[in-house]
């Protein structure tokens, strides 16, 4: 099975976005792919699957992309704590039923 169908279509949809913002954003400094590579440390060909919006490529030349780009500012939202509603829900519900402490037995007879 290929990678690409093991992934929702929304999850390569967001990788191809990703991908052509960090292209756009390189093609407006005026910088080539090599040039880019460089920076991020990696290889040209990297930098080309990235822009495509692979998969496979390993998450931090993205995020190393973004950040040489000055594209890194709303990468802290990503898995962002505070903004889990459905988390915050279900630890709010559980802090009610949370174990009673063990007691211990009155061996003094």
């Amino acid at each position: 099975m290929k990678t690409n169908e093991a992934l929702p279509s929304e999850i390569l949809s967001q990788l191809k976005r990703i991908g052509s913002g960090i292209k756009t954003a390189r093609m407006r400094r005026r910088m080539t792919q090599e040039e880019l590579a460089e920076r991020v440390g990696t290889s040209w060909h990297t930098i080309r699957k990235i822009e495509g919006g692979s998969p496979v490529t390993r998450i931090g030349f993205y995020l190393n992309a973004l950040w040489v780009l000055g594209l890194f500012e709303d990468v802290r939202l990503l898995a962002d704590p505070e903004r889990d509603r459905e988390g915050i829900i279900l630890e709010a519900a559980a802090r009610g039923t949370r174990a009673r402490p063990r007691r211990t037995l009155n061996r003094d007879f």
